[in-house]
């Protein structure tokens, strides 16, 4: 007897598709705000470069264009 596979794939069928504008408020969220952590020696960093580099990934894919002038003016303050 054959089953479909479950987990992630079945979770992604039945969820819709992120808009632009909300895929660049998220990525400017995290831009703004990024998670950092402390390493031994005391120095903190933070995973901005991700998410910038997430944002140049995305930016091309998107049709909005004041979701993508917004997200280009966030990632030229940090760049």
């Amino acid at each position: 007897m054959e089953h479909e596979p479950t987990g992630h794939h079945e979770e992604e069928k039945g969820r819709e598709k992120a808009t632009d504008r909300e895929v660049a408020d998220f990525l400017i969220k995290h831009i703004e705000n990024p998670c950092e952590v402390t390493l031994e020696s005391g120095v903190v960093k933070n995973i901005r470069d991700f998410y910038v580099g997430l944002a140049k990934d995305e930016m091309p894919k998107m049709t909005d264009q004041s979701a993508i002038k917004d997200l280009q003016s966030k990632i030229e303050e940090y760049e």
